[in-house]
């Protein structure tokens, strides 16, 4: 079962709540993540099984989707169980297929910015736009940019916001490459969480034109960022654990 949110109507023009509060993540995989906040979990961009990631089915709360391709929307395939529970599913887009545009308030622990971006590359691939979701939890300001295609515009940085915690595809051909993601990271000076997503893992991720992680990590390293693997899917990030300039978070993903 899941719900489907009407976003007519519902636009506000306030900011996030004032408290902070840790917010676990974990990575599931592909550009797959989970935010749980006390008792309110966020799900963003569920993958349907062609995309063999072991990690779902998981529940959620709200589960927010960029676009519609198969490796972020599984209902538009068919598959209704790949997230459990109840959950509120958000899709940002209007009839004519473009992102409802501005800030929403989802439930009344969570708003969120929906900025419009495209997914075609430099190079012609990728397909249709994409929805980029910035929102405030626990204190600490996320972006996951979906399947970017081009570096950020100045409208989009500023609808985006101060993000602390940059969730950014990095493996190229249908997004954005390497370089260009270092080139969005730096459009954004007030990051200091890097998670890259959406790049080559053999037997999990089926197209092979996808740069692996590697590549990313060798330019942040030449940046001078930190980069810092993590041994578990999942780690806690609150306003007083942000470091004081950019890391790099290499999570791996969960496997149940």
């Amino acid at each position: 079962m899941c719900r489907m949110l009407v976003l007519m109507g519902l636009a506000v023009v306030f900011g996030a709540a004032g408290w902070t509060a840790e917010v676990t993540l974990t990575y599931l995989g592909h550009s797959c993540f989970i935010l749980q906040e006390g008792d309110h979990t966020v799900m963003i961009d569920p993958y349907a099984t062609y995309v063999p990631y072991p990690a779902l089915p998981k529940p959620a709360d709200v589960v927010l989707i960029t676009h519609g391709h198969i490796d972020h929307c599984p209902w538009c395939y068919g598959e209704k169980d790949r997230v459990t529970g109840n959950p509120l599913l958000v899709w940002p887009f209007d009839k004519q297929k473009h992102v409802k545009e501005g800030r929403w308030k989802i439930t009344d622990w969570l708003t969120a910015d929906f900025v419009e971006a495209t997914h075609v590359t430099k190079s012609g691939h990728g397909q249709g736009l994409v929805c980029m979701f910035a929102f405030d939890l626990g204190g600490v300001r996320f972006a996951h940019l979906g399947d970017l295609g081009r570096p950020l515009t100045q409208k989009q940085i500023e609808a985006l916001g101060n993000v602390q915690v940059l969730m950014i595809p990095v493996g190229g051909y249908f997004t954005i490459d390497a370089a260009e993601a270092v080139q969005v990271i730096k459009q954004l000076p007030t990051v200091r969480v890097v998670l890259p997503m959406h790049y080559y893992v053999e037997g999990y991720c089926p197209w092979k034109e996808i740069a692996p992680l590697d590549g990313f990590l060798e330019l942040a390293r030449a940046e001078g960022w930190t980069v810092r693997e993590f041994t578990s899917p999942s780690v806690t990030v609150s306003p007083e654990a942000l470091p004081g300039s950019v890391e790099v978070w290499v999570l791996p993903f969960a496997e149940e």
